[in-house]
């Protein structure tokens, strides 16, 4: 596995806080609804936590799979 940079780790969690804000979301809630997400996602698909993603922004939720290709 990769390890991602501490910069990175920071600009994102960073980027969090600010989308968190714009929404008034707070990043719990952010974090328990990607958890939610993936609870559910994974019902359907076989999917592991490190392969998934959820993003949140002021317009759109993104939802990225970067699993293997088969």
């Amino acid at each position: 596995m990769m390890r991602v940079p501490s910069v990175q780790i920071a600009k994102d969690r960073l980027h969090v806080l600010l989308n968190a804000d714009r929404l008034k979301c707070t990043p719990d809630v952010a974090d328990k609804l990607s958890s939610e997400m993936y609870c559910t996602i994974s019902k359907y698909i076989e999917i592991k936590p490190e392969d998934f993603e959820l993003k949140i922004t002021h317009s759109d939720i993104h939802i990225k799979y970067t699993g293997e290709n088969d």
